[in-house]
């Protein structure tokens, strides 16, 4: 009877369940095999899909780049067509008095001209050939005077008739690893904006320089025109922001696409883009690339 009770108490106080503490709860084995191979089969499927977009994101920049290459080759296209022309048009005037004057100092001045025009010409089609041909991202050493003095040859005539000086001030620099032609993009869109912007001409400074303790190569585009106020100078690298109407006369600018796509360019050859500018100063904009040596280290150790 104590025994009876004793349990009869037990239960009272309700004790009479069976605790689940101390318990040990046995799976069976091949429940955590399943969860881990369905884990692992997630994982790779998600790595793949991040694969699949890097690459297909990579591809449509690749596809940016060079539609905005091409766009740029054809705000060109009117002033390389006049350019060339008036090129022809002095072989031609040249030759044609070559031929009416039998004296040999008026011939010879008529080669003399001839050739300069023909020399200008070849010049000329070469720039806008090394802007159009090149289509690849491959990096190779890239002479900046010589890609300048290139972009120069394009739109020496639009400076001269915007009455804009040109002003060199190169000084000797190391080449840089880059993709030629987005060099040639960035450059073409840096002197067109710093044209634009000097309506009633100016001064256009070009300034080649290099820093061997930090290993860069500056190439500064100056203008004397109006300058941008602290608000526009906050936006100017957001896309499709643009203080223009639309192109001008020449066809060129108006898209907000330009400083964007120039830091986006510079960004990914490893460099970087300063802009000063103050209303009624001007802007300077000056892009950093590392050298080809140092560049050339960091690549391969990537």
């Amino acid at each position: 009877m104590s025994d009876i009770a004793a349990a009869s108490a037990a239960g009272d106080r309700g004790e009479a369940e069976p605790s689940c503490r101390g318990l040990i709860v046995v799976r069976h084995p091949a429940e955590p095999a399943a969860a881990s191979d369905e884990a692992v089969r997630l994982r790779r499927e998600l790595e793949a899909a991040r694969c699949r977009h890097a690459a297909e994101l990579a591809d449509l920049r690749g596809q940016l780049l060079d539609a905005r290459k091409q766009a740029s080759l054809g705000e060109l296209v009117g002033t390389t067509t006049h350019e060339f022309n008036n090129a022809l048009t002095t072989i031609l005037n040249y030759a044609r008095m070559g031929l009416r004057h039998r004296d040999q100092p008026t011939r010879d001045k008529a080669l003399e001209r001839i050739l300069s025009a023909g020399t200008r010409a070849a010049k000329i089609t070469a720039s806008v050939l090394s802007m159009s041909r090149n289509r690849t991202t491959r990096f190779e050493p890239v002479d900046l005077v010589m890609l300048t003095e290139d972009m120069l040859v394009l739109l020496e005539r639009e400076m001269m008739k915007y009455r804009v000086q040109v002003e060199r001030e190169f000084a000797p620099v190391p080449r840089v690893s880059a993709n030629p032609s987005q060099l040639q993009q960035v450059l073409l869109n840096l002197l067109v904006n710093a044209r634009q912007a000097m309506s009633g001409g100016g001064r256009l400074i070009l300034r080649l320089s290099h820093d061997e303790a930090t290993g860069f190569v500056d190439l500064m585009v100056r203008d004397t025109g109006c300058g941008m106020t602290p608000d526009v100078m906050r936006r100017i690298f957001e896309p499709h922001f643009t203080t223009k109407s639309g192109p001008d006369e020449t066809g060129k600018g108006g898209s907000g696409m330009g400083l964007a796509s120039c830091r986006e360019i510079i960004e990914s050859h490893r460099g970087r883009i300063r802009v000063e500018s103050a209303p009624g100063k001007g802007t300077a904009i000056t892009i950093r690339l590392p050298m080809l040596a140092i560049q050339s280290a960091d690549r391969r150790g990537a």
